[in-house]
């Protein structure tokens, strides 16, 4: 016999509720029925000196219905289970579940059938099932941190960027915790900063007029300071790569520079996302190749997208990758 509660179903033995072990969650409830085949004395003994009564064989010859002298739960174990270590009470560990739960101010329903260390809970102000790691709950108990709702978060930022006319559509693809992907009212998608949407500070790069919806330019400069003995590739991006070499780098007057590529892109958006693309693929497969800002510190007026000069081949291969995915 089972009965069926709001989240899934649990196997009862004579009217009574058989916690399953985790490993046998894929069984069906209906199948843990007792299993007729005698107990050999010695393992009432072994259950008794454990803090267990065998109640029955249940499921097949390998598994026990056992009883808690503490709880008097009924929790289902292998037979080698109860030789070998020391059975785990699932009636028990609901009831830590639920006294951590309630010192948190939330609502245990059941553990997680894919994560043994995890949980699923209700929260209180809004009634939403989160699933949750059981030392962070212990952590909302003692007051050292809070649980936040995924769904109520959502459905904040939303709200935030349909009033700036925008639509959230998901999460960063990146993985980034600080970007989410939107829709402009015109149709156009991009990967927006959570901060900038909540401001209001973010133009559309196809219908806008700020500088991401203007053509821009990814280029690539050779840097020699003779006196200072920097010899370094700079990558990025720009819509006046000129203007930005001669009058924004803060180079010093014996600097000789030379525009090696210079890469046209529609929008500065789409310089920016491919030049920051290609960073992150050169900082981890060549971090050697990335020169510490304090080698260039009082010559270049920026902090990183500085380059050894042997890595000019790979460079050159980002920009063709851009290139390419830009035709």
């Amino acid at each position: 016999m089972t009965y069926t509660s709001t989240r899934c179903a649990f196997a009862q033995i004579n009217g009574r509720r058989l916690h399953l072990p985790r490993r046998s969650a894929r069984v069906p409830a209906s199948a843990w029925r007792p299993f007729d085949r005698p107990v050999p004395p010695s393992w009432h003994h072994l259950a008794q000196a454990k803090g267990f009564r065998i109640v029955d064989r249940v499921l097949d010859r390998l598994h026990l219905a056992l009883e808690c002298h503490t709880c008097g739960s009924l929790t289902a174990q292998k037979v080698f289970t109860l030789r070998a270590a020391q059975p785990r009470c699932g009636g028990c560990a609901d009831a830590a579940h639920v006294d951590r739960a309630t010192r948190a101010g939330i609502t245990f329903l059941r553990p997680s059938r894919r994560h043994r260390h995890y949980a699923l809970y209700r929260l209180r102000d809004c009634s939403h099932i989160v699933s949750r790691q059981r030392e962070l709950i212990e952590r909302v108990a003692s007051g050292r941190t809070a649980i936040r709702c995924e769904r109520c978060l959502r459905e904040r930022e939303a709200q935030i960027a349909a009033s700036h006319g925008w639509q959230r559509l998901r999460r960063d693809p990146a993985g980034s915790p600080n970007y989410r992907i939107y829709r402009h009212r015109c149709g156009q998608d991009q990967r927006v900063a959570v901060a900038n949407m909540m401001w209001g500070q973010v133009q559309c790069s196809r219908c806008g007029t700020g500088w991401n919806a203007q053509a821009s330019f990814i280029y690539l400069f050779r840097i020699e300071v003779p006196e200072a003995g920097l010899h370094v590739l700079k990558l990025g991006y720009s819509k006046h790569p000129v203007k930005r070499l001669r009058h924004q780098l803060g180079l010093p007057a014996t600097a000789q520079v030379e525009i090696l590529r210079v890469l046209p892109m529609p929008t500065g958006h789409e310089a920016r996302a491919a030049e920051a693309r290609a960073h992150a693929v050169l900082c981890r497969t060549m971090p050697e190749a990335v020169v510490p800002q304090a080698e260039y510190a009082g010559l270049l007026n920026v902090t990183r997208e500085i380059y050894r000069p042997w890595a000019l081949a790979a460079v050159h291969a980002q920009m063709d990758a851009i290139e390419a995915a830009a035709s």
